[in-house]
């Protein structure tokens, strides 16, 4: 057993360094300078129109999404990172521990907020440009995967609260 916690160990961290340099690369890919452009908004804003949408808060709106974007993948690699003190704790023999419990909880819940943001960010992103059909894609993609995980770890959450407790109660019935 212990080879094998070691073995998902080693797979765990290749996901979350190849994750984080993917992130990175992805930033810095994007263009910050765009931030420059945004300073001086106000000497290129025509007056008579609405500034919800003008150019520049349509801009600001694609700026700020994909830098919100950003930040939940940089959480959704924070909640991946929570497997290993699973493992470590599996590793110990200790399977039923309040540890795996918070853990298990704390995956969960990222991968529902992950999930609830990245839609409310996607639904933003095509109601700039119009395209309701492009969010109900990204509807099916996004529910199809983390929600139903999200709350497979909320149930194993309970499952090893149950267990834990049905543990305690053997120990002291021995």
């Amino acid at each position: 057993m212990k080879d094998n916690t070691k073995i998902l160990a080693i797979i765990t961290y290749v996901l979350l360094v190849a994750s984080a340099s993917i992130l990175l690369n992805d930033i810095r890919e994007f263009d910050f300078n765009q931030f420059k452009a945004f300073q001086n908004w106000t000497s290129t804003v025509n007056k008579n129109e609405s500034w919800f949408r003008s150019e520049n808060a349509i801009k600001w709106s694609y700026y700020a999404i994909s830098v919100g974007l950003f930040f939940l993948r940089g959480y959704l690699i924070y909640g991946f990172a929570h497997f290993l003190p699973i493992l470590k704790e599996v590793e110990l023999g200790h399977y039923f521990s309040d540890k795996n419990i918070k853990n298990f909880k704390k995956i969960g819940n990222v991968f529902i907020t992950y999930t609830i943001n990245i839609l409310v960010l996607r639904y933003f992103l095509s109601a700039l440009n119009a395209d309701s059909f492009h969010f109900l894609n990204e509807l099916k993609i996004e529910f199809t995967f983390l929600i139903p995980a999200g709350l497979a770890f909320y149930i194993l959450a309970e499952i090893f609260k149950r267990a834990k407790e049905t543990e305690e109660e053997n120990k002291l019935t021995i």
